[in-house]
């Protein structure tokens, strides 16, 4: 019996095995952020206003806390993070692959600065989160920099800009393939017509 051989397969099922609790448990914290944003009311208690009412976030009162952390930080472009967990969560169950979560932790802190500063210079007027507005404290912030100045020689280009950048950080965040979209496409148009 190769000892060698056997402690060799065993720890890679061990990791394998630690790869996908992992994976599943990237994917839950992603659901569950996605239920504390989509539930978000700005009648629940929150880090301004701690008042003693009635909590009506579906995860209670850390919901709250966190769903309100995240859009008064980052501000609406907050709803792409939980997005960004579950599908990170998959593609590590599935690939086994444990720098897939640097890498998209990577891209998420981008396109959140890019996303916050689109909403608080494009979308300043919006109601949606009243405190620090749609791109939260951080893009009024960076709508103060000199980036505002950039944005302001062309602001229909910056525009279109600013969504390009944010689309194809999350389709690199997805691991989006151009030819398995086709396939997938193909299938589903075959099994209609």
């Amino acid at each position: 019996m190769n000892i060698k051989k056997t402690a060799n397969l065993l720890l890679n099922f061990a990791i394998k095995r630690l790869a996908e609790i992992f994976g599943i448990s990237i994917f839950v914290t992603g659901t569950m952020l996605l239920l504390a944003l989509v539930s978000y009311s700005s009648d629940d208690p929150n880090f301004i206003f701690p008042d003693n009412t009635q909590i009506k976030n579906l995860l209670g009162f850390q919901g709250s806390f966190i769903s309100d952390l995240f859009f008064q930080s980052i501000g609406l472009i907050a709803y792409l993070i939980p997005l960004t967990l579950i599908t990170t969560g998959i593609n590590v169950f599935r690939t086994k692959d444990f720098f897939l979560v640097v890498e998209n932790i990577f891209f998420v802190v981008l396109y959140s600065m890019i996303g916050s500063l689109f909403f608080s210079h494009f979308y300043s007027e919006g109601f949606t989160l009243y405190i620090n507005g749609n791109g939260g404290f951080i893009g009024s912030y960076l709508n103060q920099t000199f980036l505002n100045s950039f944005i302001i020689i062309n602001q229909s280009v910056s525009y279109y800009i600013f969504i390009l950048l944010i689309f194809l950080m999350f389709l690199i965040i997805v691991n989006f393939n151009l030819n398995s979209f086709f396939i997938i496409l193909k299938k589903v148009y075959k099994f209609f017509f």
